[in-house]
């Protein structure tokens, strides 16, 4: 089980996995929240069809034809990072570099916030 499930909100106050699951009907929303609950229950026991590991520290929750990426944060806590309606079966590779880009944005405000407590 882990602690905490965090959203990557960027420096503007933006929060894209949230605002992505808001405009989606309500049945697909309730779907990824079960999911984002059973990554919380789960955690790193978490396994396909559910989740998967893509590359360098990313994850996928696999939601119908939805995918909201994430990562562990030191061991009891996840970043969920960026989502989107997955349309072929390769992940894009801009969406992934997104996805790393924002892993290191969190990592480095985290640190800075840290430093400032």
């Amino acid at each position: 089980m882990l602690k905490s499930i965090y959203y990557f909100v960027d420096i503007r106050g933006n929060n894209p996995v949230k605002e992505f699951i808001n405009n989606l009907p309500l049945k697909e929303q309730t779907k990824i929240d079960a999911y984002i609950e059973e990554l919380k229950n789960q955690g790193h026991n978490l396994r396909r069809p559910m989740a998967d590991y893509i590359r360098e520290g990313i994850y996928e929750l696999r939601p119908g034809h939805h995918r909201v990426f994430y990562f562990f944060f030191y061991r009891e806590s996840a970043v969920l990072l960026h989502a989107i309606r997955k349309k072929t079966d390769k992940i894009p590779s801009n969406d992934l570099d997104l996805c790393l880009k924002r892993k290191k944005e969190f990592e480095h405000l985290w640190d800075i916030n840290k430093l400032d407590s």
